[in-house]
């Protein structure tokens, strides 16, 4: 996997946890009109907030899997980075079932999302806004295919359980390989493999940093639902 492909899979799950972040910023706006005209879907819409932030929380923990490990230049250490870096990720992939587990459990957490969504709207994702005073029948639309994208079996968002699983794994052997001289990991190379760890870091970061910060607003409104 090149870097713009692993960039370009990891935009994918970014715009995903977005799509999340702006179905929270219509339920938030639309909180007062439906707490006060109906009071009756204010437990559901607490309980779909629980598990889009679910969803939110699973992808920040698998991005910090890769965002944790930082080699050590310092002297004295740097012979040992690569028995550490390989300890690290050995841990990592008898781990590797519980993490994608992880990951996979997004589409529990759409599916329970989709239980709810039904309940208010009797099935229809767009009469699901009409309950929260957007007075846009263009916006509903809109909200509507993002739900829709959430929890449909057919949609492009269930694509993130793979594209994270495999862009982790994807730079963590990339990282390895860069390790390796001649079959074997050497100090030597730590510098070239930290350049390469910083490059899948940084874009592991950014989707941690979005998907915590989506996580974090979620637990505010659904605390002020409670």
């Amino acid at each position: 996997m090149s870097i713009k492909d692993f960039i370009d899979d990891i935009t994918l799950v970014a715009d995903a946890i977005k799509n999340i972040k702006e179905i929270h910023t219509a339920i938030k706006d639309g909180k007062k009109y439906f707490e006060k005209a109906h009071p009756e879907i204010k437990k559901d819409v607490s309980d779909m907030c629980a598990e889009l932030q679910k969803t939110c929380n699973a992808i920040a923990t698998a991005s910090s899997v890769i965002t944790n490990f930082r080699f050590n230049s310092s002297a004295g250490a740097l012979d040992n980075e690569p028995t550490r870096f390989n300890d690290y990720f050995i841990n990592y992939k008898k781990n590797k079932n519980e993490a994608e587990d992880l990951i996979r459990s997004l589409k529990g957490h759409c599916y329970i999302i989709k239980q709810h969504a039904d309940k208010i709207s009797y099935g229809n994702t767009n009469s699901f806004w009409t309950y929260f005073g957007l007075q846009s029948m263009q916006r509903e639309q809109e909200l509507g295919v993002l739900l829709q994208n959430i929890y449909d079996d057919e949609q492009d968002f269930h694509s993130i359980v793979y594209l994270m699983a495999h862009s982790m794994n994807s730079a963590i052997e990339d990282v390895t390989d860069a390790l390796c001289e001649n079959g074997m990991m050497s100090s030597t190379k730590v510098p070239t493999a930290a350049l390469k760890l910083s490059e899948y870091s940084k874009s592991f970061k950014e989707l941690e940093l979005v998907a915590s910060k989506t996580r974090d607003e979620l637990d505010a409104t659904i605390k002020e639902l409670q």
